[in-house]
C-alpha cells in the first residue's frame, strides 16, 4: 500500500515537474521575443524617430522662415503701392 502511495506521488511530481519545465521554456522564449523588441525599439525605431522630429523641425523652421519673408515681401509692397498712391 505504501508503495503504491509512493508510486503515485512520485508520478503526480514527473507530471509537476514536466508542467513547470514547459513553463519554464515558455517564459524564456517569451522573455526572447520581448528582449528582440525592446532592442529593435531601442536602437532602432527610438532613432529614427528622433531623426525624423529632427527633419521636420527643419521644415517648419524654413516654412516659417519663408512665411517671414513673404510677409515682409508684402507688406513692403503694399507700403510701396500707398506711397505711389499718395504721391
Amino acid at each position: 500500500d505504501d508503495g503504491m502511495a509512493m508510486l503515485e506521488r512520485l508520478i503526480r511530481l514527473r507530471i509537476e515537474t514536466q508542467i513547470i519545465e514547459e513553463q519554464i521554456h515558455r517564459l524564456r522564449e517569451e522573455l526572447r521575443v520581448t528582449t528582440q523588441r525592446v532592442n529593435l525599439f531601442e536602437k532602432v525605431k527610438i532613432p529614427e524617430t528622433r531623426e525624423n522630429i529632427r527633419v521636420i523641425r527643419i521644415v517648419l523652421g524654413d516654412q516659417m522662415t519663408a512665411d517671414v519673408v513673404r510677409s515682409k515681401f508684402a507688406k513692403a509692397k503694399t507700403v510701396e503701392r500707398t506711397g505711389m498712391s499718395a504721391a
